[in-house]
């Protein structure tokens, strides 16, 4: 049976007090993945507590896991290292318990306990939309089959960042010392803001951005131009081989609608649709009828799963939809005429 362990002999081992008990009963608590998440909340308090850590989070975490991974003892005892820490202001220490915690994983997890270390993710899976207040208290909707990550320790760098793999809608609060609020997204964009409501999708087939309140500045990175800015109405997309085109005046408001699980189709492709339904739904749909894959379709449909909007479209398309046998989350579409 696993320990349970109580916040104080957490923070004692933060504060170089804990005995060589308490860190051998630290080390068996943290092997269970719901104890982690809770030592990251306990460190997060602790640090706000004890600011004492050094900006440049990866930099100062890499040099301390170097220090602890010398080639002559490339694993450090967890209990050996702590038991030497002492409580003082040295801007390493926080990332020494850092890079000392994580040689207390397996190899075959340390990255991924690095990552929960460093970042802080809200996640989404298909069909779901959810909505979360971050700890600036900006609010963020996610959109299905959505990542965001933040960073847990945040206090000194000039920027609040995110970085989005999906689609989310962001209401940004300003805060008192004007710092700006940054998403990233895999393919290179970046929208700056300091307080303003936002859209940002970001998935295979490209990206873009849509402007509701405020303004927003967005560049794409290692950009030596001045970044593009846009105002409310304006809708930015950036194509897979990295060309922005500008649109001003647009009707913003649909394309934030997959927050109440509706899709809107004006003039819409079913090849278009079948890729948002992908997206939202996490199913693959193949058409092999090119006449049927460019019809159109237009109107507002709310639905939760592929299978509650599948059936309206076949009446409205005069089109059938043949199940795959081998693979249950394909579908193949099929003309009826």
């Amino acid at each position: 049976m696993k320990p349970t362990l109580s916040r104080q002999t957490i923070i004692n081992v933060f504060e170089g007090k804990a005995s060589p008990l308490q860190k051998s009963l630290v080390q068996e608590w943290l092997e269970v993945p719901e104890n982690q998440e809770l030592y990251f909340q306990w460190l997060e308090e602790w640090e706000r507590d004890n600011p004492q850590f050094f900006p440049d989070q990866e930099t100062a975490y890499r040099k301390s896991l170097q220090q602890r991974q010398g080639p002559e003892n490339p694993q450090t005892p967890f209990s050996d290292e702590v038991s030497a820490w002492k409580p003082v202001k040295n801007r390493w220490f926080f990332w020494s318990l850092a890079a000392s915690v994580l040689l207390l994983i397996s190899s075959g997890t340390a990255l991924f306990f690095k990552e929960e270390l460093l970042y802080r993710h809200y996640k989404t899976s298909y069909g779901e939309v959810r909505t979360f207040t971050l700890p600036d208290e900006s609010r963020v909707v996610l959109n299905a089959n959505t990542t965001l990550k933040i960073p847990r320790f945040d206090l000194y760098q000039t920027d609040r960042r995110a970085w989005l793999s999906g689609e989310a809608e962001f209401s940004v609060k300003h805060t008192k010392d004007h710092r700006r609020f940054v998403v990233y997204t895999p393919d290179n964009l970046e929208v700056q803001v300091l307080g303003t409501e936002f859209i940002v999708y970001s998935r295979n087939r490209g990206s873009k951005v849509v402007l509701n309140k405020g303004k927003v500045q967005i560049r794409l990175k290692d950009q030596t131009d001045p970044p593009l800015v846009i105002r409310p109405g304006d809708i930015v997309n950036l194509s897979q081989q990295g060309r922005l085109t500008l649109h001003h005046r647009q009707p913003v408001s649909q394309h934030g609608a997959w927050k109440d699980h509706r899709f809107i189709f004006k003039n819409t492709a079913m090849l278009e649709v079948a890729n948002q339904l992908t997206e939202r739904f996490g199913v693959r749909f193949v058409i092999r009828d090119s006449i049927l894959a460019q019809r159109t379709l237009g109107g507002t449909f709310r639905a939760r799963t592929a299978d509650e909007i599948l059936p309206i479209l076949c009446d409205m398309l005069n089109m059938k939809v043949r199940y795959g046998e081998d693979a249950p989350d394909t579908y193949e579409l099929i003309s009826s005429q």
